[in-house]
């Protein structure tokens, strides 16, 4: 019976749940902030991974040997909007299938593949637990729901609303971003900046669903994704039209970034942050490049 105690009674139990859950996210952080400052000081005294050792020895990579590329069976394989993680599931780190992943197995290997702090890997992995539903484990297609890992003007994929699957790369649009290379052998900084304002710009006046204006959020985690990109592959056209367009390995690859704990959370906030905060979808187009 509806009543008003019944009514108390509920508004007290939500309350309670949602300030263990705060707590909980509170302790979590606190942690996770701490495991990450462990993992910089450590970078500053030990000396940074020789070349060709990047990826540790008892890993897939090591020496930049992976495992067999296979490319997705699309009736049957799941895959997410993510390259780095539809890369370890096309040569078998994660499972080839993409399903049935638990939240370890994502971590590890992204963290060793990648050469990430255990700090900022499990912290890119926490955001598939919105996704969970209580199983454990998620399908790489789970990661396709709007503005959770999936979001708007991507690099290599147009927006959800106009193309639903998220699991396949572009291949136009990975070679529209990587033909802005100032140089035309490597990506700056600059260069990543100023696509990133003219992708915005693009999909703002295209997609009437557009998710991102208001929405500083969803706009640094797509700075961020591609903060990563620029540490862990160094700006070089080369291995990242292979890595995008096609998501492997290229031969011989290995991350760009040495260090010897792996790339730290805090790391990746500061270049971000650079990213973000320049990014300017006014901007004045350069010469020699013309508007999407």
């Amino acid at each position: 019976m509806v009543n008003f105690f019944t009514t108390a009674v509920g508004i007290f139990r939500r309350l309670i749940n949602l300030l263990i859950a705060l707590a909980s996210l509170l302790l979590s952080a606190i942690w996770l902030t701490i495991r990450d400052l462990y993992y910089c000081i450590a970078n500053l005294f030990l000396p940074r991974r020789h070349v060709g050792s990047v990826v540790l020895s008892d890993h897939p990579g090591h020496g930049g040997v992976w495992p067999q590329f296979q490319a997705p069976i699309q009736a049957t394989d799941s895959r997410s909007p993510c390259p780095a993680l539809n890369a370890l599931a096309n040569h078998d780190i994660l499972p080839r299938s993409g399903k049935h992943i638990s939240y370890k197995q994502l971590s590890h290997a992204i963290q060793h593949a990648y050469n990430l702090a255990p700090s900022l890997a499990d912290q890119l992995t926490a955001s598939a637990y919105q996704l969970d539903q209580g199983r454990g484990w998620i399908d790489l297609q789970d990661l396709s729901a709007l503005n959770v890992i999936q979001h708007d003007a991507s690099f290599t994929r147009p927006d959800i609303a106009f193309c639903p699957d998220q699991g396949a790369p572009h291949p136009d649009l990975v070679d529209k971003f990587l033909s802005h290379a100032s140089n035309g052998k490597s990506l700056s900084l600059d260069d990543i900046v100023y696509f990133s304002g003219l992708r915005r710009a693009e999909c703002r006046r295209t997609n009437g669903q557009y998710s991102m204006t208001w929405s500083f959020l969803h706009q640094f985690f797509g700075s961020g994704n591609n903060a990563l990109m620029y540490s862990v592959f160094g700006g070089d056209v080369k291995d990242l039209r292979v890595w995008l367009a096609e998501e492997r390995f290229p031969d011989q690859w290995e991350p760009k970034n040495r260090e010897a704990r792996g790339h730290t959370i805090m790391q990746a906030m500061s270049t971000t942050l650079i990213i973000e905060l320049n990014i300017n979808e006014k901007r004045k187009l350069r010469s020699e490049a013309r508007e999407p």
